[in-house]
């Protein structure tokens, strides 16, 4: 699930002004007629005040521009090369969700965003937000790879969605596959986790349950010999800042075994349901092993995502916090801390972050982020749990102008980043979260690696991921910044 995992079995070598009130000039929602690539929307509530909407609908507008610059459909599929020839360019549109929520000194949201692009929709879409800032008007469906994959234009808009597939069932709206989250998923664990400590339920001193010593976990991982697991709190950890499938799976089994993922009365789903993100689901995993991590059973969305990030940093769900769910209906303030160093503390700054190949041309710069400490050699090269980048990053550090508490994921089929983006000491203040989920993982790149034999993840320097997640990730953080 991530790009740790997948090495081990692989050897290394106009104005904004006019725009935001011609917008803002119609209805906030979305007009009758509308197409689903329309730019329509934003925050619609009459508690809102005008500046709050301008603003957001500013954000909307920029994000979208920004996304169809990124331009995800230009990405060469590696997966169609045939033997000496370069890499076709995709043949659909790929799936992104993209959502962005900008935050005051004090961790309120002050505007929020969330802009969808697909199949369906190749030139984008915008989509509206409620007062708690869950989007609107969206049949969030689980990820099919032969839907997107193989289906025929005409197959594809003939073929009803599978029965079952609808992440929230009788949502109304525009159909949208949500990508596999891969490893970000680990978010939802960690905080499920947490919420069992908070309880007294379960302390991170304690070793985690390991129900099936030496068996596999996922991409060749194998479980720990009995006795040998690591304690709850070290699997957290490994977890989340070097995306450590075998410690996710501890993790997993740890939740079944306190009935924390039992079909029908899954708990982890209720915590997010309850909170008003029903679109964050873990299902079907194995209780023996912590396994069985299936695209359209793991589900994510942008926005949702957006939000358990905003509780996370102490905000509330509405704009200015008017109001909605507070950060202790998710966590107490000890856990939220603890999450959020661990996040802090996240190895891969190769997406939208891309200060782990700090000095190449490419893939080009994205948030200018830091690299923690904890993975910089004496010689200013990284490695993350045994991958080494070998680039100084130094001089990308000491350039530096924002931390990025975040979780990357990967696989074959999908890449996805989300985290919360803080202004170092002495830069201009910003701070925003930013949630990103696409079916655009390592079987992609860009069409300047197109002559590349095979996946460029597994070739020379072994860049995993297309560039577009920089370019994108910059673009976002130009928005955010504070003049």
């Amino acid at each position: 699930m991530n790009k740790h995992n997948i090495m081990q079995r692989f050897v290394r070598t106009g104005t904004v002004a006019a725009a935001a009130c011609a917008l803002l000039g119609g209805a906030l929602l979305a007009p009758a007629g509308a197409t689903p690539g329309s730019a329509h929307q934003l925050v619609a509530s009459a508690s809102v005040s005008s500046t709050e909407q301008t603003r957001s609908t500013w954000l909307a507008t920029q994000l979208l521009t920004a996304l169809r610059a990124a331009d995800y459909s230009g990405v060469v599929d590696f997966n169609k090369q045939a033997p000496g020839e370069l890499a076709p360019r995709v043949t659909y549109s790929p799936h992104v969700d993209l959502a962005v929520i900008e935050l005051d000194d004090r961790g309120r949201a002050v505007a929020a965003a969330n802009v969808q692009q697909s199949r369906d929709f190749p030139n984008g879409r915008i989509v509206r937000l409620d007062d708690d800032l869950r989007a609107q008007g969206t049949d969030f469906r689980a990820w099919n790879l032969t839907r997107w994959d193989t289906l025929s234009p005409a197959d594809f808009a003939g073929t009803p969605y599978p029965t079952g597939s609808a992440l929230v069932p009788g949502a109304k709206g525009v159909p949208f596959m949500s990508p596999y989250p891969a490893s970000t998923f680990k978010i939802l664990v960690a905080v499920q986790i947490l919420r069992l400590v908070d309880a007294g339920k379960l302390k991170l001193t304690q070793q985690t349950v390991n129900q099936t010593p030496g068996g596999s976990c996922v991409e060749g991982g194998v479980l720990p010999a009995a006795g040998t697991q690591p304690t709850v709190g070290d699997a957290l950890d490994s977890m989340i800042t070097f995306s450590d499938n075998t410690s996710t799976c501890l993790l997993l089994q740890q939740l079944h075994a306190m009935r924390q993922l039992v079909p029908g009365s899954n708990a982890l789903n209720a915590t997010f349901a309850k909170l008003g993100m029903p679109t964050l689901q873990v299902n079907g995993t194995d209780p023996a092993t912590g396994a069985g991590w299936g695209v359209g059973s793991i589900d994510m969305t942008a926005m949702d995502t957006a939000r358990v990030l905003l509780l996370l940093q102490g905000g509330r769900l509405s704009l200015l916090n008017r109001g909605g769910e507070s950060p202790n209906d998710l966590l107490s303030a000890r856990s939220r801390k603890l999450l959020l160093d661990l996040l802090t503390q996240q190895g891969f700054n190769e997406v939208l972050s891309t200060t782990n190949w700090c000095g190449l041309s490419y893939p080009q710069q994205g948030i200018p982020a830091r690299v923690p400490d904890r993975w910089v050699a004496a010689d200013g090269t990284v490695t993350v749990d045994g991958i080494p980048y070998g680039q100084d990053v130094r001089p990308c550090n000491a350039a530096a102008q924002v931390s990025f508490a975040h979780k990357t994921g990967l696989t074959e089929n999908y890449g996805s980043d989300a985290g919360i983006v803080t202004a170092l000491p002495g830069q201009d203040g910003r701070r925003y979260i930013v949630a990103l989920f696409t079916n655009v993982g390592y079987r992609y790149s860009d069409a300047s690696q197109a002559a590349t034999a095979g996946y460029p993840c597994f070739t020379g320097l072994g860049i995993c991921y297309s560039e577009k997640f920089a370019q994108l990730g910059r673009a976002i953080d130009d928005l955010m910044r504070r003049s």
